[in-house]
C-alpha cells in the first residue's frame, strides 16, 4: 500500500539517475512508486516506510510535528541537551516514515542548535548535509515529477544556510557570507511572487520576520568589515520593527529570538565603539529579560569584567564560574568555552598565571572537539602568553607560531595583525635580536595604524587605536628608543602626527539656506545632495571619514626611511595603498629666526621629537614617562577653569582664581614650573636660550598630543638645572635661578598636522564679525549666555569696533560697534552669506563645545541658529549648534586667511581622538592662521571692575590685522605676563590671557584638497 505524500501522475520518462541508486527517500518510498508504475522495484530499493498502515502513518506523522515542536521551543531557551533528544527523535521518525522532509527539518534546526551552543565542527557538518541531501532530493523530485515536495524542503535549506552564513563572517570571509545572503533573498522575492498558489504562507515570510533575520546577519557582516557606523543605523530600525511584530501572536516567539540577537549584536557595536556604558546597559537588559535562561548566563560573563575592574574580583570569578555551570547543564559547550576562556584572562590578569593556563586549556579542549578555528586562535594567543609570563619562552614560540599561521590561513587581517603583535611581544621580552624583533614589529605597528582608516565609524577607530594600535605603537617607540633610531622614532611620531582630515565629500550636502530638504529614504538623483535623513544626528552616521596619511617628505634632501617599512606592511597585511600627493612635514624657515618644530605623539608614554628647519636632518627625540605626564596634567586640570565633572562654572573660575592656581603668583609659577620640568627636556630648553642668544626671537611650533592639548606652552619656566633624584613639590624651585618662561625667550604657535587638506582662502575683503550671538532659549546670564557682558558705547570693545567702522566697512553691515554685539541674526545662513563674499578676517567671539562624542566633527560653535536649521548636532531646545561636520558638509567650504575662534577651549581640537573639529576644519576650509584657546575662558563677570575678555578680543582683532599676528599675540601677552609679575591679581591673571594661541599654517607651503 502507498502512504504519504500522493503518488506522481506520471511515470517517470527517463533511467534513474546514479545520485538516487542508493534507494533515495524523498517523501515517500521509492519501491513503493515504481510497483504503483508498474516499473522494476529493484533499482529503488526499499525502505521500512513500505510495510505502515496509513494509520501507522498518520500517527507517526503527527509525533513528528509535535515532537518538532517541543525541540523548536526548548532551543529558544537554549535548553540545548533537551532540543537534542527531541531531534534525535525526530529523525528516528523520520526514517521509519521515509520523509527526507522530515529528517532534513531535523538537521537543520540541529545545525542551528549546534552553532548557538558553540558547536561549531558539527554545526557546520549538518548544514552541509542538508544542502548535499537537498540536491539528491532535487534530483528525485524531478525524476518522480513530486514537485509539491520542493516546497517542503526548501525552508531546511535556508535554515542550513543562515548557520553557513554566520561560519564565513566569524570566519573572515565576508565575501561568501554576502553571496548567501543575495541567494536567500534571490530565493525569498521569487516564492513571494509565485503566491500562496505555490508556496505555504512559512515560506512566504508574511510578516516579515525572515528579511529581518537577514538583516540581522547583514549586520553581522557589516560588524565584520569594521563598518560600525552603517551595523549601528542598522541594528536600530531591525529593534523598531521588531518591536511591531512583538505584537503579533504567530510570531512572538520568533521575534524575541530576534530581540535578543539583535541587542547583543547592538553590545557589540558599542563595545568596539568604546561606548562601554552603553554597552554595559543592553547586556544588562539582556540578562533581566532572560533571567533563569541560559542567554543570562552568557551575559553574565560578559559582564564579569567590569566587575573585575570595578574591583569586585572574587565576585567577577563567582560569577563567571556559576554561568558555566547553568550553561554546562544546557549542553552550551561554546558557551562553557568561553566562559573558561574569560576567567583564564581574569586570572591571568591578577597574576595567577598557573590557574589561568588551567582554564585557557580546559577551553581549548573543547573548541577542539567544536572545531572552532577563530576560538581556538584565541586560546593559543592566550596560552603564549601564560608561557611568556612563566619565562618558558620555547613554549610561548610554539603558541604563537601556532596563532600566527592560524591567522594567516584564514585571511583574517586584523587577527594576523594581533598574533603577531603576541609574537612580537614575546620576542622584545626575551631580549632576542632587537633587529629581528623589529623586522616583525614595525611593519605590524604601521599596519595596525593604517588598518583603522578601513572603519567607517570614528567610535570604532578610537576603540581600535586605543585597544590595537596605541600599544603596538608604544613598543615600537620604545624598541626603536633601545637601538638608538633616532630617525625612524621621529618619522613615526611625525606620521602619527599627520592625521587629522576627514573625506569622503565630493561637494557640499548639508543645505544652509533654512529650508529644510525632503527627509528622502535615498539619495537624490537631481544634485548628488545626501537628504537630511542620510545625515542623523550623530558623527557615526556621517559621510565622513578619516584619511590615513598621505606620502610624507622628510626634508628637501631626503625622503621617510618609514617608506620600505610601510611597503613591507602594505604586503604582510594586504593593505591598500593609494598613490597620494607627497607632503612636507615642515614649514617654511621664517627669514632671521630659528623655528622650532615639536610633535607629541602619545603611545603609552608620550614620545616627543624636536628638530629646526635651518638643520631638519639632525632630530632630537624624547620618551616623556606616562606618570611625568600624569603629574603635569594633574596640576594643570587643578588649575584650569574649565569645569570638573558635577562643578558648575562658577566654580570652577573660583577654584581657577585661588592661591595655589592662577589666582596667586606662587601657585601659577609652581605650575609653570612642574609643566616644565615634566614636559620640556634639557636639549630644547638649552637649544632655545641659545638660539634667543643671537638677538632674533625664535618661533616655538607645537603639535601637541591629546593627552598635552591642554598645556599653555608659553606660560612654561625655563629650568636653568634638572635635579639628580625626584624632587617634592617644595624643591621644585632648586631647579631655577629665576622666573624666565617660553615667551620671554620664544615665539610660541600651534602647528597643523601635515595631512590636513587646505583649500586656498576667499579673497581679501573686509572683516567679518560674529560677537557673542544670541542663542535661542538661552539667557543672558544662562549656560549658553552672554560672553561679554553688558557693553555699551563707553566699552573698550565698542570703542575698538567703532574704530574699525571709521577705518571702512566691516561684515555684516553695521552703522555703529554696538550693533554688531549680541545679534539675533548671526545664524548659518548669515555666516555662508557672509564668507561668500571677499573678506580679510573672521572674527568669532561666543561659545564653542563639544555637543555629542569625543570626535572633533562634532565640537561645534553656539551661533544664534534655530533647532528647525539643517545640521548635524542634535537641538538644544530651540538651538541647533554649528558642528565642525556642518562646516565640512556645507556649502561654507572657504574661510578667510585669518580667523579668530574665541570660546571655551576652541584650540581643543588636538585633545580629541580624532582633532578635525572646529579649528582644524577652518583650516583644511582655508584659514592659514587660527586665534583660539585651550580650555575654558572665565568670562569679565570673574573679575568686576575690570574687563579681561575685551582686552583679549582687541589684542586678537588687531593682531590678525597686522603682518605678523603671530608675533604681535605674543608680544601681547609678553605685557600681560610682565603685568602679572608687577601686580599679580585677579583681573590679570593668566587664566584670561595664557589660553590664547595661534594655529599657523601660513608658511606650510600647502594649498591642496584630496
Amino acid at each position: 500500500m502507498l502512504v504519504g505524500m500522493p503518488p506522481p501522475r506520471n511515470p517517470p520518462d527517463r533511467p534513474l539517475p546514479p545520485e538516487l541508486s542508493a534507494a533515495s527517500s524523498h517523501g515517500y518510498n521509492c519501491r513503493c512508486v515504481a510497483r504503483h508504475f508498474g516499473l522494476d522495484p529493484a533499482p529503488y530499493g526499499e525502505l521500512p516506510a513500505c510495510s505502515l498502515s496509513e494509520r501507522q502513518y498518520r500517527k507517526l506523522l503527527v509525533e513528528a510535528d509535535k515532537v518538532q515542536d517541543q525541540a523548536k521551543r526548548l532551543a529558544v531557551t537554549r535548553n540545548v541537551a533537551g532540543a537534542q533528544r527531541k531531534y534525535a527523535r525526530m529523525r528516528e521518525i523520520a526514517h521509519q516514515l521515509d520523509r527526507t522532509d522530515l529528517e532534513l527539518a531535523a538537521v537543520s534546526d540541529l545545525a542551528t542548535l549546534c552553532y548557538s551552543a558553540g558547536d561549531l565542527r558539527n554545526a557546520r557538518q549538518c548544514a552541509e548535509a542538508v544542502l548535499h541531501v537537498f540536491k539528491v532530493s532535487t534530483a528525485a523530485i524531478v525524476h518522480f515529477g513530486q514537485y509539491a515536495e520542493a516546497r517542503m524542503i526548501e525552508g531546511s535549506r535556508e535554515v542550513a544556510e543562515r548557520v553557513l552564513i554566520s561560519l564565513a563572517t566569524e570566519e573572515g570571509d565576508v565575501a561568501k557570507a554576502s553571496e548567501l545572503i543575495a541567494g536567500q533573498r534571490r530565493r525569498a522575492a521569487f516564492r513571494k511572487e509565485a503566491g500562496p498558489e505555490q508556496y505555504p504562507p512559512e515560506l512566504l515570510d508574511v510578516h516579515g520576520v525572515d528579511e529581518l533575520e537577514l538583516r540581522i546577519f547583514d549586520v553581522r557582516v557589516q560588524i565584520a568589515a569594521g563598518d560600525f557606523a552603517g551595523a549601528r543605523t542598522a541594528i536600530e530600525e531591525i529593534l523598531a520593527a521588531l518591536d511591531v511584530l512583538a505584537e503579533v501572536d504567530e510570531v512572538r516567539e520568533r521575534v524575541m529570538h530576534q530581540q535578543a540577537m539583535a541587542r547583543a549584536e547592538r553590545a557589540r557595536v558599542r563595545q568596539a565603539g568604546g561606548e562601554d556604558a552603553d554597552a554595559r546597559a543592553d547586556l544588562l537588559r539582556l540578562s533581566a529579560q532572560h533571567e533563569g535562561r541560559p542567554l543570562a548566563a552568557k551575559v553574565a560573563i560578559e559582564l564579569a569584567s567590569d566587575r573585575a575592574l570595578a574591583g569586585d574580583f572574587p565576585g567577577a570569578v563567582a560569577a563567571i564560574v556559576s554561568a558555566r555551570d547553568e550553561l554546562a547543564a544546557a549542553g552550551l559547550t561554546g558557551d562553557v568555552a568561553e566562559a573558561s576562556h574569560a576567567l583564564g584572562g581574569l586570572l591571568l590578569m591578577v597574576g595567577e598565571v598557573g590557574q589561568a593556563r588551567d582554564q585557557f586549556e580546559h577551553a581549548k579542549a573543547i573548541r577542539s572537539a567544536n572545531g572552532d578555528v577563530p576560538g581556538l586562535r584565541l586560546l593559543d594567543t592566550a596560552l603564549a602568553r601564560c608561557a611568556a609570563a612563566e619565562g618558558d619562552w620555547a613554549t610561548a614560540e610554539d603558541y604563537a607560531t601556532r596563532a600566527r599561521e592560524s591567522a594567516r590561513t584564514s585571511g583574517d587581517w586584523p587577527a594576523l595583525l594581533h598574533t603577531d603583535f603576541v609574537a612580537a611581544s614575546i620576542g622584545f621580552a626575551r631580549g632576542e635580536d632587537p633587529r629581528a624583533v623589529l623586522d616583525l614589529l614595525l611593519p605590524l605597528t604601521l599596519a595596525a595604524a593604517e588598518y583603522r582608516f578601513e572603519f567607517v565609524s570614528p567610535e570604532a577607530r578610537t576603540a581600535w587605536a586605543r585597544d590595537i594600535a596605541a600599544p603596538t605603537m608604544g613598543m615600537v617607540l620604545a624598541l626603536l628608543a633601545q637601538l638608538g633610531e633616532r630617525r625612524l622614532t621621529a618619522e613615526l611620531i611625525e606620521r602619527t602626527c599627520a592625521v587629522g582630515a576627514y573625506t569622503g565629500v565630493e561637494g557640499p550636502s548639508l543645505d544652509l539656506t533654512g529650508t529644510l530638504p525632503s527627509l528622502e529614504l535615498a539619495p537624490s538623483t537631481e544634485d548628488d545632495r545626501l537628504p537630511l535623513a542620510a545625515l542623523g544626528s550623530v558623527t557615526a552616521a556621517l559621510p565622513l571619514r578619516l584619511a590615513p596619511p598621505p606620502v610624507l617628505r622628510w626634508s628637501p634632501s631626503s625622503g621617510t626611511e618609514l617608506d620600505r617599512w610601510l611597503g613591507l606592511a602594505a604586503e604582510r597585511y594586504r593593505l591598500p595603498r593609494p598613490a597620494t600627493e607627497i607632503i612636507e612635514t615642515w614649514p617654511a624657515a621664517r627669514p632671521g629666526r630659528e623655528t622650532f618644530v615639536l610633535r607629541f605623539a602619545d603611545a603609552g608614554h608620550t614620545f616627543l621629537s624636536w628638530r629646526t628647519t635651518g638643520d631638519l636632518d639632525t632630530v632630537h627625540t624624547h620618551p616623556i614617562e606616562f606618570a611625568l605626564v600624569g603629574t603635569a596634567r594633574e596640576f594643570l586640570d587643578a588649575a584650569s577653569p574649565t569645569p570638573h565633572e558635577g562643578e558648575s562654572v562658577a566654580e570652577a573660575v573660583r577654584r581657577s582664581l585661588g592661591e595655589d592656581a592662577f589666582g596667586g603668583f606662587a601657585g601659577e609659577q609652581r605650575l609653570a614650573r612642574v609643566l616644565a620640568l615634566n614636559l620640556l627636556p634639557a636639549d630644547l630648553v638649552t637649544a632655545l636660550r641659545r638660539a634667543a642668544a643671537g638677538g632674533n626671537r625664535p618661533l616655538l611650533r607645537i603639535q601637541p598630543s591629546p593627552s598635552l592639548a591642554g598645556v599653555p606652552w608659553g606660560l612654561l619656566a625655563l629650568p636653568d638645572r634638572r635635579a639628580d633624584h625626584v624632587l617634592e613639590l617644595d624643591e621644585i624651585g632648586t631647579c631655577f635661578d629665576g622666573d624666565e618662561r617660553v615667551l620671554d625667550v620664544a615665539d610660541v604657535s600651534l602647528l597643523a598636522p601635515a595631512a590636513i587638506p587646505r583649500r586656498p582662502p576667499v579673497a581679501d575683503g573686509p572683516p567679518v564679525y560674529l560677537l557673542d550671538p544670541r542663542i535661542p532659549g538661552q539667557s543672558a546670564f544662562g549656560e549658553l549666555g552672554s560672553v561679554l557682558g553688558k557693553q555699551d558705547t563707553t566699552s573698550p570693545l565698542i570703542r575698538h569696533l567703532d574704530a574699525r567702522l571709521a577705518d571702512g566697512p566691516v561684515l555684516p553691515a553695521a552703522a555703529r560697534g554696538l550693533d554688531l554685539v549680541r545679534r539675533t541674526d548671526t545664524d548659518r545662513r548669515l555666516l555662508a552669506e557672509l564668507l561668500a563674499r571677499p573678506c580679510s578676517r573672521l572674527v568669532f567671539v561666543g561659545h564653542v563645545s563639544r555637543v555629542r562624542d569625543e570626535h572633533g566633527a562634532q565640537t561645534a560653535l553656539h551661533l544664534s541658529c534655530s533647532a528647525d536649521l539643517p545640521g548635524t548636532a542634535a537641538p538644544i531646545g530651540p538651538h541647533r549648534p554649528f558642528t565642525a561636520a556642518d562646516l565640512a558638509l556645507s556649502e561654507v567650504d572657504t574661510m578667510p586667511a585669518r580667523v579668530a575662534l574665541i570660546g571655551c577651549a576652541s584650540a581643543g581640537d588636538f585633545g580629541l581622538a580624532e582633532p578635525f573639529g572646529v579649528l582644524l576644519a577652518a583650516v583644511a576650509a582655508g584659514a592659514g592662521l587660527v586665534a583660539a584657546t585651550v580650555w575654558a575662558l572665565p568670562t569679565s563677570a570673574a573679575v568686576p571692575g575690570s574687563d579681561p575678555m575685551s582686552e583679549l578680543v582687541i589684542a586678537v582683532d588687531t593682531a590678525l590685522a597686522g603682518e605678523d599676528p603671530v608675533t604681535e599675540l605674543c608680544a601681547w601677552q609678553r605685557s600681560r605676563l610682565a603685568r602679572w609679575r608687577e601686580k599679580p591679581e585677579p583681573a590679570s591673571s593668566p587664566v584670561f590671557w595664557a589660553p590664547l594661541t595661534c594655529l599657523d599654517a601660513t608658511d606650510d607651503g600647502k594649498t591642496w584638497v584630496r
